[in-house]
């Protein structure tokens, strides 16, 4: 018999809106995968899956064709997803006429450990929980009498007794669906102003089964985290953008379609440095998933190889008006990092207040900065540039090939960047270290409110690579003092970007290695 997968993502997602992620709670991202996808991995790619589109519509549709071209996919556009009558069973009955044979019922915030399976009967996913008020509970009154629901009510108003009650978790199989679609002719009844999954049981309280699952609820910001930390997902995440890695494609999502047109017109530009850029639609950038190691990973014969090989092949001279490339850099250097250092004391008004950092008396940022001699720093020699190349953003491949990922849209609204600037974004990351930092190797410890000490800890190949780094452009005729320089900058213009202490670590050590190249 023909059986169907039937998920809702048409809701609005109000409960988790607060992490500003991603518009739809079906694409919320745990380990680079979305949640409609660890939804779908669970079941047979010849089962087709009828998919319930509301609240942006065209973005969930676009994943899913880019995300899984392997799955039999139904799209249902729902004309009333909001507002007085809608709800998770409008949007089930809405589809009805694509649903007339049995089915698995998903809800698109719904993970569980177990792989829920089609079965000769009805069944009904449940969890135990104590608080009831979020959720419908099936409730047994005798061994003879079929299931009572309860939809969002308080615990009291289903027992007197009981602490544990069993909630459906918005996953079900259903059978015998001529009866569940003859419910909601039956029973139109909303609660809460919405129609409710539950109608459809009008028919079945008596031919259902509970089913325990281990349930991981992404529903609310709450859950959600708690499900990040289930799955031990120490991704780094920003508003408005999202990376998905799935059957070896890269999917990245931009709330923002201009800078996601710019990043596919400048990864055109990296061409053999770069990966196979894939069609995409507007919101969306996705490439051939590359195979290799990170930088930091490889030795460092093949550290030494990656710059020569960028030097050689990508780091192209550019012919162009000078004065304007200075102008450009006094805005990208000068101009970005005084408004960047005054957001970062925004978001720790008293971090410039320190006068004593590592056991050595500093001056404020701002004397600090107006010692720097810009002009030497916005002489830029102008290249085809990759703009963030930490060596994070460098898979080597098994054929030692370097290809880089995660490339900036532009340099100060320039197509072309500053070679200290690539420099100077590797150096900073061969000192501090993602890894070191995700997995807190590192202090920040207040001595008085104006007297700090840092440390972090450092991975010997990294320092070595950098010892090459040094050696490869003093060779090459560059100018470390000024890379050491722009590093120290970089440090204080990322530190806004990330939470304390790991930004109180940034702006400190930013701030001592300036003044220490300034003195």
């Amino acid at each position: 018999m023909k059986k169907k997968l039937f998920i809702s993502t048409a809701g609005i997602g109000s409960r988790v809106s607060g992490l500003g992620v991603v518009p739809n709670k079906s694409l919320l991202p745990i380990n680079y995968e979305a949640i409609i996808t660890k939804i779908l991995n669970k079941f047979d790619n010849n089962i087709e899956v009828v998919i319930a589109l509301g609240y942006q519509a065209d973005l969930v549709k676009s994943f899913l064709k880019l995300a899984h071209p392997e799955k039999k996919f139904r799209f249902v556009k729902i004309d009333k997803y909001t507002g007085l009558g809608s709800g998770a069973g409008y949007t089930l009955n809405y589809c009805k006429k694509f649903l007339q044979c049995p089915f698995i019922y998903s809800a698109c915030d719904t993970l569980t450990i177990e792989r829920p399976k089609f079965e000769n009967y009805n069944w009904v996913g449940i969890s135990k929980t104590k608080t009831t008020e979020r959720f419908m509970i099936f409730e047994k009154k005798s061994k003879f009498s079929g299931y009572s629901f309860f939809n969002r009510k308080r615990y009291f108003e289903i027992s007197k007794t009981k602490k544990n009650f069993d909630a459906f978790i918005g996953l079900a199989n259903i059978y015998d669906y001529k009866l569940f679609w003859k419910g909601f002719e039956a029973n139109r009844q909303l609660s809460d102003n919405e129609l409710q999954f539950s109608n459809g049981l009008h028919f079945l309280s008596n031919k259902i089964k509970l089913k325990k699952f281990k349930w991981l609820d992404t529903g609310t910001n709450e859950s959600y985290i708690d499900t990040i930390n289930y799955f031990k997902d120490r991704t780094q995440r920003k508003a408005g953008e999202v990376v998905y890695i799935h059957k070896k494609r890269v999917i990245k999502y931009f709330s923002d379609k201009k800078k996601c047109k710019l990043l596919k017109k400048r990864g055109k530009n990296l061409k053999n440095n770069g990966p196979n850029i894939l069609n995409s639609p507007d919101n969306f950038l996705a490439y051939e998933y590359i195979v290799g190691k990170h930088l930091t990973e490889v030795d460092k014969k093949t550290f030494l190889e990656f710059l020569k090989d960028l030097k050689n092949n990508f780091w192209i001279k550019k012919n162009i008006n000078y004065k304007n490339f200075e102008r450009q850099c006094k805005k990208f250097y000068k101009d970005k990092t005084y408004e960047r250092v005054g957001l970062a004391i925004n978001q720790n008004p008293n971090i410039d207040n320190v006068t004593t950092i590592n056991e050595k008396k500093i001056p404020s940022i701002y004397k600090i900065l107006n010692k720097v001699r810009w002009e030497t720093l916005t002489n830029g020699a102008p290249v085809n540039f990759h703009g963030d190349l930490q060596p994070e953003n460098i898979i080597v491949t098994n054929k030692k090939k370097f290809k880089l990922i995660d490339w900036r849209t532009d340099f100060s609204n320039l197509s072309y960047g500053d070679i200290y600037y690539e420099f100077s974004k590797l150096n900073h990351m061969l000192t501090i270290n993602t890894r070191n930092i995700l997995n807190e190797k590192f202090k920040v410890s207040y001595k008085s409110s104006n007297e700090v000490k840092y440390s972090f800890k450092t991975r010997k190949i990294l320092l070595a690579f950098q010892k090459i780094l040094y050696d490869f452009c003093e060779k090459n005729n560059f100018n470390l003092k000024k890379i050491k320089l722009l590093t120290a900058l970089i440090y204080l213009n990322i530190s806004k970007f990330y939470d304390n202490p790991y930004s109180q670590l940034l702006f400190f050590h930013g701030k001592y290695q300036l003044y220490m190249l300034t003195k």
